[in-house]
C-alpha cells in the first residue's frame, strides 16, 4: 500500500500516478530528487466510493467531509515513514494518470509544511479534491466519474526554499527559467509573477541574460538546464518545477507545448472597413445558426440592436427562417434561391486568403429594410433564449452553434446533451487576424502559444459565474487555478497579473488555447479580444460599431 520512491513500483504510473512515477525515474537517473514515498492509487478506491456516495444527497462539500472523516488503516506507518527519513515537516501531493496531461496541472490538492501527525489528514485531504467545486467541473468537461479517480499521494520532505519557479526547453533548445525569491508556490498559483532568466540554444554561463540572475547565479542556472537536457534526453520531459535548499533540487518534471521566442508584433495594418464590419458580423451571429440566418443577408449591413420579441422559440425560429429569405433577396436583389447561392460564395471568400474580391462584391450590395432587419434580430435573441429555456444549449451564445435542421426536433421534444467544446469556428481566424491588426492593442507577456478572439467573458470569481459561453475569450485578473476547466472551449485568455509558468497556463499550453498575461484591459462591455499567445499582442475591438463611434474603443 505504501511504497518507497525508490521502489521499483515507483516507476508504474498506474500504481504512483504520473507525477510521482517520473520523479521515481529521474531519481533513479540520478537527478536531484528528493527521497519519499508513495501512497498507492489503490489505497483511495473506497473513499473515492464513499465521496460519490455522500455527494449523491450532500454536494460537493458532503462528499469532502465524508472522507475528511473517514480514518485510514496505515496512519501509524505514514508516520514512521517520514520519521525514516529524518524530516520534521513534509509536503504531501496528489498524484495521478490524469496528470501525464498538463491539462490538469493543479486540479488536485498538495500540502505544504505538514506536520507528521497531520499526514493521515491530508492524505485524505488529497483524496478529498476531487470532489472540489472546480476539479468537479473538469472532471465532467473530460467525461470523467469521480469515483473512477486514481489517486496516489506523494510524500516528501518540506523544503525552507530560499528560492523557486519553473523551467522549460523551448523547441529551439533555449532555455528559459521563471522563478521567484522562496517558494515557488504561490507564483505558480498565478497569485504573484515572475522573473526570468533566459539561455540560448548550446550556451553556458555568462550567456544567461534576464532579472532571475539577481536571485540565481548563472552557475546553478547552469546546472538546472543542465538537469533538464538529461531528463528531456532521458524521459522526453522538457519542464519542471525547481527550487533552491543550500542545493537545487527537482520538485516535478513534466512535458509541455513549450513557447517559442516571443515575437514583435508588426506594425499596425491597414484593414479594409468592409473587413471590420464583416468581423462584427460573425462575432455577434457565430455558430451555424448564424451562417445561415444572418450572415447571407446581413453583409450588407447589421443593426445595431435588435427589437425584443415576446414569442416562443417555435415562432421565433420559423419567423427567422422566413425572414432571412426574404432579407437576403432583399440584399442581393436576386430570387431567393439565387440570392442564397451568392451569398455563399461570397462568404467562402470573405474568409478566404484573398477576400478583394468578395469584399467589392459587398460593396454593391442593397442594404434591407432596417425594421425587419431589427425584427430579425429579435427573432434571433427570442429563439436563443427559447433554446437555453429547453436545456438544448447552455448560454445564449452557445445557442448559436446549433444546427437550423435540429431546431425542429428540439422543438418537437428530442433532447440531446448540449456540445462540449465547439472548437474553432470557420470565423475566428479572420476575426483574430482582424481585430489584432486594427483594434486598440496592448502589449503583454506571451503565457501560451497561438492565435484566437472571441467575445470578452470577464471572469473574476469563477465559482460565482454560471455557464460559460462556447469560444469566449476569458479575460481575468490573475490566472486562478480554478479557471482551468472553462479553458476546454475558450477562444483564449489573457490576465492582468500573474506568471507564464502559472499551472493555468499550463493547462491551456496542454489544451493548446492562447493566453497572454501581464496586460490589464480598460473596463467595458460588449468587445471583442484577439489574442496572439506568440507575441504577447492582445488587441479589443467594440463589438457595436455605435459604442466605437461613441468612443468606447476598449
Amino acid at each position: 500500500m505504501i511504497l518507497d520512491l525508490d521502489d521499483d513500483g515507483c516507476l508504474d504510473p498506474n500504481r504512483v500516478g504520473a507525477k510521482a512515477a517520473r520523479l521515481a525515474m529521474a531519481r533513479r537517473d540520478g537527478l536531484p530528487v528528493l527521497p519519499g514515498f508513495v501512497v498507492e492509487s489503490t489505497a483511495c478506491a473506497p473513499f473515492m466510493e464513499l465521496g460519490a456516495e455522500a455527494m449523491r444527497s450532500r454536494g460537493s462539500g458532503g462528499a469532502r467531509l465524508a472522507i475528511l472523516g473517514a480514518e485510514i488503516p496505515f496512519g501509524d506507518e505514514l508516520a514512521a515513514r517520514a520519521h525514516g527519513l529524518g524530516a520534521t515537516r513534509m509536503v504531501v501531493r496528489s498524484s495521478t494518470v490524469l496528470e501525464e496531461s498538463g491539462a490538469w496541472a493543479g486540479a488536485f490538492t498538495s500540502y505544504l509544511d505538514i506536520e507528521l501527525a497531520d499526514l493521515p489528514k491530508t492524505v485524505r485531504g488529497c483524496w478529498a479534491s476531487a470532489f472540489s467545486v472546480e476539479t468537479l467541473r473538469r472532471l465532467e468537461t473530460f467525461g470523467i466519474a469521480p469515483a473512477t479517480v486514481s489517486m496516489a499521494v506523494l510524500i516528501q520532505p518540506n523544503i525552507n526554499a530560499t528560492a523557486g519557479g519553473v523551467a522549460e526547453i523551448t523547441a529551439d533548445g533555449t532555455v528559459k527559467v521563471s522563478g521567484v525569491p522562496g517558494s515557488p508556490e504561490p507564483m505558480l498559483q498565478g497569485w504573484i509573477g515572475s522573473v526570468e532568466a533566459v539561455r540560448g540554444p548550446g550556451q553556458v554561463g555568462e550567456a544567461w541574460s534576464g532579472p532571475l540572475l539577481d536571485i540565481v547565479d548563472a552557475a546553478t542556472l547552469d546546472g538546472l538546464a543542465g538537469w533538464l537536457d538529461r531528463a528531456g534526453g532521458d524521459s522526453g520531459m522538457n519542464r519542471c518545477e525547481w527550487a533552491i535548499e543550500d542545493q537545487l533540487w527537482i520538485l516535478q518534471l513534466d512535458k509541455t507545448r513549450p513557447l517559442g521566442p516571443a515575437a514583435v508584433p508588426e506594425p499596425v495594418e491597414q484593414i479594409d472597413p468592409i473587413l471590420v464590419a464583416i468581423a462584427r458580423l460573425a462575432a455577434r451571429a457565430p455558430g451555424a445558426l448564424g451562417e445561415a440566418l444572418v450572415i447571407p443577408w446581413a453583409v450588407s449591413g447589421l443593426p445595431q440592436r435588435g427589437v425584443p420579441m415576446q414569442v416562443n422559440p417555435r415562432t421565433a425560429f420559423e419567423r427567422a427562417v422566413e425572414l432571412s429569405r426574404e432579407l437576403t433577396a432583399e440584399a442581393w436583389g436576386l430570387p431567393v434561391d439565387e440570392a442564397m447561392r451568392m451569398a455563399k460564395l461570397c462568404i467562402s471568400g470573405l474568409r478566404g486568403i484573398d477576400p478583394t474580391t468578395s469584399i467589392d462584391t459587398v460593396r454593391r450590395l442593397r442594404p434591407v429594410d432596417p425594421s425587419r432587419a431589427s425584427e430579425m434580430i429579435g427573432y434571433m435573441d427570442a429563439l436563443c433564449i427559447g433554446l437555453v429555456q429547453l436545456g438544448a444549449a447552455a448560454t445564449r451564445e452557445s445557442a448559436w452553434h446549433l444546427s437550423p435542421k435540429e431546431i425542429p426536433e428540439i422543438m418537437n421534444g428530442l433532447r440531446r446533451p448540449p456540445e462540449d467544446r465547439i472548437g474553432v469556428g470557420q470565423w475566428e481566424p479572420m476575426i483574430a487576424s482582424t481585430v489584432l491588426a486594427c483594434g486598440t492593442r496592448y502589449l503583454g507577456t506571451p503565457a501560451a502559444p497561438g492565435i484566437g478572439a472571441g467575445v470578452e467573458v470577464r471572469i473574476d470569481d469563477v465559482d460565482q459565474f454560471g455557464a460559460f459561453p462556447q469560444r469566449g475569450l476569458i479575460t481575468s485578473h490573475t490566472p486562478a487555478p480554478g479557471l482551468s476547466s472553462l479553458l476546454w472551449d475558450a477562444a483564449g485568455i489573457v490576465t492582468v497579473t500573474g506568471s507564464p509558468a502559472a499551472h493555468l497556463f499550463e493547462s491551456a499550453r496542454a489544451l493548446g488555447i492562447p493566453g497572454v498575461c501581464g496586460v490589464n484591459l480598460p473596463s467595458a462591455q460588449d468587445r471583442i479580444v484577439a489574442v496572439n499567445g506568440d507575441s504577447g499582442l492582445v488587441a479589443t475591438l467594440p463589438l457595436f460599431e455605435e459604442d466605437e463611434a461613441r468612443g468606447n474603443v476598449g
